[in-house]
């Protein structure tokens, strides 16, 4: 039975962390109207990972006023 605590706390933790680097992900991009470029290096990371992690969550960038990055930089 403490093997399977183990594992619901495992994925606790998980979920947690996936959550709060959502809404990280969330607020850089209002602040930055949805320019992933400039919300990327807000984070301090590439452009190229937090494109991945947009798909990973499943964000709607068209939900946060932006357009396409290469039309804003």
């Amino acid at each position: 039975m403490k093997t399977k605590d183990v594992g619901s706390e495992e994925d606790l933790l998980r979920s947690t962390i996936a959550d709060f680097e959502k809404q990280i992900i969330l607020s850089a991009l209002k602040q930055t109207y949805g320019n992933q470029s400039k919300a990327a290096r807000r984070l301090g990371t590439t452009k190229r990972i937090l494109a991945y992690r947009i798909r990973k969550y499943g964000i709607d960038i068209g939900q946060l006023g932006g357009t396409n990055d290469r039309t804003q930089e």
